[in-house]
């Protein structure tokens, strides 16, 4: 199921659009109060389960929401968790705040948060760090230091076959 976040022509109502890729149909539910009219701050996943999540950074702090049914059984996106990453990145990248200001989201697939530090009031295509953080465990993990061009995008990708073993005796 993919997902964006839009807006009616008419009414200005921040929604988010998703595909159903199995029957190819399209859907559209709200998004989070705290979220509207902040799309800058935050990107839609789903989880290991393949449920829908959003997760937004402020500063060094990861705000997670779930789609859940409320005490009406009415679905509705209900913040799950506050995760406190600030420690863990500086001591991850062997930084300090002053070298990484923020983390920046830029996709969450199959409960992986992917982020970057950030740096908004220097040069932003300055080096930055690129981390992985699983939904699950709440392990924070370093990928690559690289310059932020805006551009980084993690896919899933199947093992060539060359690299796969094969368990057939000859």
């Amino acid at each position: 199921m993919g997902s964006c976040a839009g807006h009616t022509r008419d009414s200005w109502h921040p929604y988010i659009v998703l595909l159903d890729t199995a029957v190819l149909q399209f859907s559209f539910i709200d998004l989070p109060e705290d979220l509207q009219g902040q799309s800058h701050l935050y990107m839609i996943g789903d989880t290991k389960d393949g449920k829908l999540c959003i997760v937004a950074a402020i500063e060094f702090t990861l705000f997670i929401w779930l789609r859940r049914a409320d005490a009406d059984g009415v679905d509705k996106w209900m913040l799950e968790s506050m995760i406190e990453l600030d420690r863990e990145v500086l001591q991850a990248t062997e930084g300090s705040r002053e070298e990484h200001e923020e983390l920046k989201v830029f996709a969450i697939l199959d409960g992986i948060v992917y982020m970057s530090t950030y740096e908004t009031f220097r040069d932003a295509t300055l080096p930055c760090w690129y981390l992985s953080f699983c939904l699950e465990t709440r392990k924070l993990e370093k990928l690559l230091f690289g310059k932020t061009d805006g551009h980084k995008h993690p896919y899933i990708m199947a093992w060539p076959s060359s690299l796969v073993s094969n368990n057939l005796d000859p």
